[in-house]
């Protein structure tokens, strides 16, 4: 990888408020994942629930949630003509129960506000009206190649009046994308040629080589109590361009790739191969990319991948008509490759040109929370400062991925829990030698002023856990080692307790 455009070989992390802010001098584009995007129709917000619980939001909007289903999807199209748009980026806590999580993007923004002097806009702001934050909304259910003519269009506006504004002629974009915005983001910058106006992107849990669990979607559907989102997902070009696109399904004693698979319920197999083309491409176009020597030197990519989270679904068994999932390997993955954020593998998450981890940067966080101001941080503000640095035409020195032997906490937590059902709340110590002194989990209900409540876990065989009975609504939850101060980082995520 000699001639590789790289990051500062150490990235310190905040050592408080009385840091000077650095100007920004480039344009920040920040992309949420798969169902995070504010969908409008007909003058009303189908898909729009934030902060609060999902199940009974999916239950009142009911058939208008059905009607998002797409009947065909161009991947040529701008417009499907459905009156669907995609008009903000959900700004808080975003929980729809073995679906997906998230704890709010709002904190992204607020973060790179905090660090940063910045101006920040809106995506439907007036042509003329400059600024270099910037969230970008998108109809989460289409192709990613459509949205990311999409981001283009916005950077070909926004970028150079910016230029022209700040002064800094020489000012590009930094992406940073959180779980599919990854995709998005990497067609618009390696097939549409975007780099050339790109300084970096930061991946977050992006499924870059797939995830197990939109085969699990696919396959056996998504049916809570009353909620039933099967049709909706199997109609979403975009779930299929989340399949994992390594040899991770076993069938007939053989293990292969979805596309090549046949009798996959729920699975359209002209559609899987579809959507393994789409990560071909962007596969070829990167490798054309990184002949250049421009794209090597001054262009970069930073993963931001999630370890050590046990329950993390790594392959599939087809028998018959019946798919199962688990968290075992596949045999195509290597055992120092074990592990995720919960959601995305650690093989997902990675790049399908760092083929060693070099440059990855491993984070034991879930996916939920992979993106929050604690990951970025100590991650990338000081990144992030250094390219901003006038006249600095390439940054270099190692990068250093953090090695998978540090220590981490895994935790074993579900999405819902129903009324009355104790809350488990289980944890693993990984790579610690040293007696943690007790295990300690945080939760704060989501919008509730009163003390968040502190519950304390047992230990058995290794394995520390606690139950609890709590009332109906969101909740955060933060686990720790009681020593902390020798302990790994807490991990975190959110659940919801169904009323």
């Amino acid at each position: 990888m000699a001639g590789r455009y790289r990051w500062p070989q150490r990235c310190e992390p905040d050592v408080g408020g009385d840091v000077p802010k650095v100007r920004m001098r480039d344009v920040v584009i920040m992309l949420p994942g798969i169902t995070g995007s504010v969908l409008r129709k007909d003058e009303r917000d189908v898909w729009a629930f934030s902060g609060q619980a999902a199940w009974g939001a999916l239950r009142s909007l009911g058939a208008s949630v059905q009607a998002l289903a797409l009947d065909g999807d161009d991947p040529d199209a701008d417009d499907l003509g459905d009156g669907v748009t995609a008009t903000r980026v959900i700004p808080d806590l975003i929980l729809v129960p073995g679906l997906k999580k998230v704890n709010g993007y709002s904190a992204m923004r607020a973060w790179v506000e905090d660090r940063f002097e910045v101006t920040v806009g809106a995506f439907d702001d007036p042509p003329d009206r400059p600024a270099n934050v910037y969230e970008f909304p998108y109809d989460w259910r289409r192709h990613n190649a459509a949205s990311a003519r999409a981001l283009a269009k916005l950077v070909d506006v926004r970028l150079p009046r910016w230029q022209e504004h700040s002064g800094a002629a020489d000012a590009k974009v930094i992406l940073l994308a959180h779980s599919m915005g990854g995709l998005v983001a990497r067609q618009y910058v390696d097939v549409l040629g975007g780099w050339e106006r790109c300084r970096a992107l930061v991946t977050f849990g992006t499924p870059h080589r797939g995830s197990v669990n939109a085969l699990d979607f696919l396959a056996n559907g998504y049916k809570k109590a009353f909620v039933d989102l099967t049709e909706l997902l199997r109609s979403c070009s975009s779930a299929y361009e989340l399949l994992p696109i390594y040899p991770m399904l076993e069938a007939g004693g053989a293990w292969q790739r979805v596309c090549e698979t046949a009798g996959v319920p729920g699975v359209d197999r002209a559609r899987a191969v579809a959507a393994r083309a789409f990560h071909q491409r962007i596969e070829d176009a990167v490798a054309e990319n990184r002949t250049s020597l421009s794209y090597r030197d001054n262009f970069a990519v930073l993963p931001i991948v999630g370890t050590r989270q046990e329950d993390t679904l790594q392959s599939a068994r087809l028998v018959g008509a019946r798919l199962t999932t688990s968290s075992d390997l596949p045999p195509a993955v290597p055992a120092e490759w074990r592990g995720g954020d919960g959601t995305v593998p650690m093989v997902g998450a990675t790049p399908i040109e760092f083929d060693r981890g070099f440059y990855d940067t491993f984070v034991p966080e879930r996916h939920s929370c992979i993106h929050l101001p604690r990951v970025l941080d100590p991650h990338c503000r000081t990144r992030l400062q250094v390219i901003q640095a006038p006249g600095v035409a390439h940054i270099r020195g190692e990068l250093s991925g953090e090695a998978e032997q540090a220590p981490a906490i895994s935790l074993d937590l579900d999405d819902l829990y129903l009324p009355d059902e104790p809350v488990t709340i289980g944890a693993r110590m990984v790579n610690v030698d040293a007696e943690p002194g007790g295990v300690r989990a945080v939760v704060t209900r989501v919008g509730s002023s009163g003390p968040p409540a502190r519950i304390d876990l047992g230990e058995a065989g290794g394995r520390w856990s606690a139950d609890a009975v709590l009332a109906p609504g969101l909740y955060q939850v933060e686990v720790r080692a009681v020593q902390a101060d020798v302990m790994p980082d807490p991990v975190h995520d959110v659940f919801e307790v169904a009323g």
